[in-house]
């Protein structure tokens, strides 16, 4: 751990080392990409009332159905001669029930996060701590992981067990998250693999 506490660049790493810690911040890039999509499908994107609605349940909006459907069914032809048929112009596709979520599952998934996902940000953390940014950039990243991602994990129990009126903290702290998580991921792995001058090229230039 020596190379935590005092400036070590992350280009000094062994071979094999960055060859493990490409593999590792590659795998969590495509647990982000898969993240973002499994959000996508349970709130419907970034919105507060798709989150209130994904944990205490409702039903979606109800959206106009579209071609046969939308006619009220098939066409008929009638005589021109022959009585009229008012048939219904639009008919609207019913809406699917969502049902609350469990106290005990929201509470589980809940449970089971606390103990890894902070696992998972100490060991990216540390290897975004090696890389060659300041300081205070580096602090004010790995500050925005930390809380969002701390407000990620509260959030749907607020949701759950207080009231809908925070709803609007689960876009938000995707948000957060994102902002503090993607230069965690992606620095780190441009700086092991840049191109590095030689340090005797570097003293002749």
């Amino acid at each position: 751990m020596r190379q935590y506490a005092r400036p070590f660049p992350i280009t000094r790493l062994s071979l094999e080392a960055r060859v493990l810690y490409t593999g590792f911040l590659l795998f969590l890039v495509l647990g982000f990409v898969s993240s973002v999509w499994l959000y996508a499908d349970s709130f419907g994107g970034l919105s507060g009332l798709g989150a209130t609605e994904y944990y205490r349940g409702g039903a979606a909006q109800a959206a106009p159905a579209s071609g046969a459907e939308a006619e009220g069914g098939p066409a008929l032809e009638l005589p021109p001669d022959g009585p009229t048929l008012e048939l219904p112009g639009e008919t609207v596709a019913a809406a699917p029930m969502r049902l609350e979520k469990p106290a005990r599952q929201v509470m589980e998934t809940f449970h089971f996060h606390l103990f890894t996902v902070p696992v998972v940000l100490l060991i990216v953390g540390h290897l975004f701590m090696l890389t060659a940014l300041s300081v205070r950039l580096k602090v004010g990243v790995i500050a925005v992981a930390s809380v969002a991602t701390f407000v990620h994990l509260l959030a749907p129990l607020l949701v759950r067990f207080v009231g809908p009126q925070w709803g609007w903290l689960m876009p938000v702290s995707v948000v957060g998250a994102a902002v503090g998580w993607l230069p965690m991921l992606v620095w780190p792995l441009w700086e092991m693999w840049r191109p590095v001058p030689d340090s005797s090229e570097a003293a002749a230039g």
